[in-house]
């Protein structure tokens, strides 16, 4: 069996397995995540894939050994009932690289233990939690500072049950549901649309997971942590249909509403693999906001175009590269958007990841023009 890979990146989610994994005909998340929607804990089976596919074998293991040793404890087998498992981020940035005014950030991104509890064997009915640890408390949720200036937070935990029929109920703290769930965070279909690292809420999810189709139906009450006047609710539904052997196409369309923000979104995307772990994926979505009531009220639309595609050039080793597109329509001061990216990823052993990206981005419209710019991001992720 084999798996691989995404390839963009900048700041992350928190997984090894990615949208990507088409290039090996996988399609649906829940295959290697505890969450149907993808993104936080793995399986068991996923751990097993990365480590003896997707990952090199820089001292010729057997493979069976390399799964062997993929537990969180290595070769120590856990106890049915729990899994655990660790995340740790780290991110360089390097903004106008080689020129006077050249700076650079280092970012200690993602330090999250994954602690998931089961009742049962066959893992059909689970609690799946995600603790999360900040350097800096300030990102707990997007510009939003953490009250009392602690660094521990809740990023995930949810009731998670199988019922009859291929149907699976998720209650309790999540992520939303809506379109390719891209690692980079940042990217147009992610942060801009209130889909991002951490714009997890208190929902109730069902998923009909069938072989070649799987259906969400998602509804929120918004992220309770966070005060009343933050707390945006609302639902989405997407659909996503498998064609030919490494091929899915599907739709989603999401609402939410607080005090005096509402945005409406709506996308369509196709993921789409070829040879073997090569991928590209696509999707084209359009938003549309008010800010304000009444009167004074701000209408907004985008449009956007979002795509990654990765070569893969040998086992632990892909070239990458991708576009992002948004076009604004708010007035004359909308600025849109072009970003191009490209770069390579490398899994030089069993539990790491490398990435170094080189970024291009400049903004525009009709009168205007940004003088380009340039960005490199170097990135390490380590795994238990």
């Amino acid at each position: 069996m084999r798996i691989f890979f995404i390839l963009t990146f900048l700041i992350s989610i928190k997984v090894w397995s990615y949208p990507e994994f088409i290039g090996f005909a996988y399609r649906s998340c829940l295959i290697c995540h505890e969450s149907g929607g993808g993104g936080g804990a793995l399986t068991d089976y996923a751990r097993g894939v990365y480590a003896s596919e997707i990952a090199a074998n820089p001292f010729s293991l057997d493979e069976e050994e390399t799964v062997r040793i993929s537990n969180f404890l290595g070769a120590t087998e856990l106890p049915w009932w729990v899994r655990l498992g660790f995340k740790y981020r780290a991110l360089t940035i390097e903004r106008d690289p080689g020129s006077s005014t050249s700076t650079k950030l280092n970012l200690n991104m993602q330090n999250d233990l994954n602690i998931n509890f089961y009742a049962n064997e066959d893992h059909t009915i689970s609690f799946i939690n995600t603790v999360g640890y900040l350097n800096n408390p300030f990102a707990i949720a997007p510009n939003k500072a953490i009250n009392n200036g602690g660094r521990i937070f809740m990023k995930e935990y949810f009731l998670k049950y199988k019922l009859p029929n291929e149907f699976w109920l998720q209650l309790g703290f999540m992520d939303k549901v809506f379109g390719i769930k891209t690692v980079n965070h940042t990217s147009v279909n992610r942060a801009a649309l209130g889909l991002g690292q951490n714009d997890q809420v208190h929902a109730a999810q069902l998923q009909w997971a069938l072989k070649n189709e799987d259906l969400f139906l998602q509804i929120w009450a918004g992220n309770t942590h966070l005060p009343k006047v933050d707390q945006a609710a609302g639902g989405s539904i997407m659909f996503e249909q498998k064609w030919g052997n490494m091929h899915a196409y599907g739709v989603g369309v999401l609402q939410e509403k607080k005090d005096t923000f509402q945005q409406s979104l709506l996308e369509f995307h196709n993921k789409m693999g070829f040879g073997n772990g090569n991928a590209l994926l696509m999707e084209l979505g359009y938003k549309k906001a008010v800010t304000g009531s009444g009167s004074t009220a701000v209408n907004n639309s985008t449009q956007y175009l979002f795509t990654q595609g990765n070569l893969n050039l040998r086992r632990g080793l892909f070239f990458l590269s991708g576009i992002e597109f948004a076009k604004n329509d708010s007035g004359t001061s909308a600025l849109d958007s072009l970003k191009w990216d490209l770069g390579f990823l490398a899994f030089p052993m069993q539990r790491t990841e490398l990435r170094i990206s080189g970024i291009n981005q400049k903004t525009y419209n009709a009168t205007q023009a940004s003088k380009d710019t340039w960005t490199i991001q170097t990135q390490l992720h380590l795994s238990l």
